[in-house]
């Protein structure tokens, strides 16, 4: 009996023994990660790539870093995909596609698009909350001035403080997540007032575009990019929506377009 009890002592012991030594690789293997992982990032701070970053230089060091770069589209419906058909998808899917296409970039874009919600609304459902819980890489986020705008209109300065509250949202919960802001395309109530609305979208976006280029965040303005690309091609309203306020196929494609036309663009620049 006491032989026995030794050798269960022994074996005791030795799984003991192994079970630290397995915890102690473990964690000293995670440690070594996190150190590479944290020589990287202080390298790419430091590089010349970094002063001049742009959405695609941002792209691949994440891909390289983690095996992926993860991107959140944050907005109203047009960021979901009101309009959009499998064939001519919402400009998200476009982008994800493109970064899929580009040496040294493995993408996933994660839609965070909700019809009918402002900016307001975005705070108050939580909805801000969810894209921080994703962690993502990057965040594109539509301002939902669409329906900021919509009766009854919001009041222009609440919708900067709605901004400015996500934006330092941003800011201290995902510090080393980059985010690029943007407006939405032209709908046919651009220089209409509205029942009991003080400006029309067309002064929302002015108003709206001036206090984001003064905090100077990154910024896409999406709305007279639009406006100035379908004057080049002639095009009238009608031909790039589905209804009064979401684009349709082609909308949606243009919307990319002049993304496509800023990836490789210093962020620090999109003003």
């Amino acid at each position: 009996m006491k032989l026995k009890s030794s050798l269960k002592r022994k074996k005791f012991k030795v799984g003991i023994g192994i079970l630290l030594m397995a915890i102690f690789i473990f964690f000293f293997n995670l440690t070594k990660e996190n150190r590479t992982l944290a020589q990287m990032n202080e390298n790419y701070k430091l590089s010349d790539t970094f002063q001049n970053e742009s959405l695609l230089d941002r792209s691949k060091f994440v891909t390289e870093r983690d095996g992926e770069v993860t991107i959140a589209v944050l907005g109203s419906s047009v960021t979901n995909g009101k309009g959009a058909t499998e064939e001519q998808p919402v400009w998200g899917t476009l982008l994800e596609a493109k970064l899929n296409e580009t040496e040294g970039i493995d993408a996933k874009v994660i839609n965070h698009g909700y019809n009918g919600y402002s900016t307001a609304d975005l705070i108050s459902d939580n909805k801000i909350d969810a894209v921080i819980k994703e962690e993502p890489d990057m965040i594109i986020f539509e301002l939902s001035l669409i329906n900021n705008n919509r009766y009854p209109q919001n009041d222009i300065e609440q919708t900067k403080a709605d901004i400015q509250w996500i934006m330092d949202s941003f800011s201290e919960k995902l510090p080393d997540t980059l985010v690029i802001l943007q407006t939405a395309n032209p709908t046919i109530y651009n220089d209409v007032f509205l029942e009991d609305g003080k400006v029309t979208y067309d002064q929302y976006n002015n108003a709206i575009a001036e206090y984001v280029k003064e905090q100077q965040w990154p910024f896409i303005d999406t709305y007279h990019v639009m406006q100035t690309k379908m004057e080049e091609q002639n095009l009238l309203l009608e031909a790039i929506l589905a209804d009064n306020v979401h684009p349709n196929g082609l909308g949606y494609s243009m919307w990319f377009e002049l993304l496509n036309e800023r990836l490789d663009v210093p962020v620090r620049t999109l003003q």
